[in-house]
Order: structure tokens, then sequence, then C-alpha cells
């Protein structure tokens, strides 16, 4: 079955415990997101920053997958613990089709 790219940003909720959210759950994404990745379903992904702080806060994510269909990665993004977790804000999160004008590097974890 052919598979198509989706580009997923997510900002955060903005509370005032929304960062500890991210934090408290961050070493479980990244569990979850070792198999998607192997799998080649997860090609990119990584924290949106504030850009007024020197600390490097983490405000959000930007993820792209490869899937059947919108559905199905909408799928994926929802059993993301990030998503569960209440750290995605759910009403502001967009998918979109994508296609990537460079050739996608593989991806790893840090």
């Amino acid at each position: 079955m052919p598979t198509y790219t989706f580009a997923v940003w997510a900002p955060d909720y903005t509370d005032p415990d929304a960062l500890n959210r991210r934090l408290s759950v961050r070493p479980k994404h990244f569990e979850n997101a070792k198999p998607l990745i192997d799998k080649g379903v997860m090609r990119l992904g990584g924290a949106l920053l504030d850009p007024s702080s020197t600390e490097k806060k983490m405000i959000g994510s930007v993820v792209v997958y490869e899937a059947e269909s919108l559905e199905a990665c909408r799928k994926i993004v929802e059993e993301d613990i990030y998503y569960t977790a209440g750290v995605w804000d759910k009403e502001k999160l967009v998918i979109l089709p994508w296609i990537s004008a460079a050739p996608l590097p593989p991806m790893h974890l840090d």
C-alpha cells in the first residue's frame, strides 16, 4: 500500500505546568518513538523552542510521518504520549500532507 508524507505542527499547552508535563513523559515519548523511527514511519521530529528564551525552553513539536492516509497519521499522533498526557494542545495541532523538496535524512534519537 502506498504511503504519504505528513507534517505535524504540535504546539504545547501554555499553562504553567505544561513544560513539567512534557518533561515528565519525555523518556516514554522517546521510547515509543524508537519503533516508529525503525519502521520508517517517523521520518523527522524535534522540539519547537521559545524564541524569547535563552534556556531552550520547549514549547511544542514538529514531526514528519509516513502513513497510508491522513486518518492513519492522525491515529499515530493521537496515540503519542505527548497527546494522551496533555502536552500537545489538541485544539491547535495541525496535520497536513507534505512533499519534501529534498531527501529526508535517516532519523536517530540522540
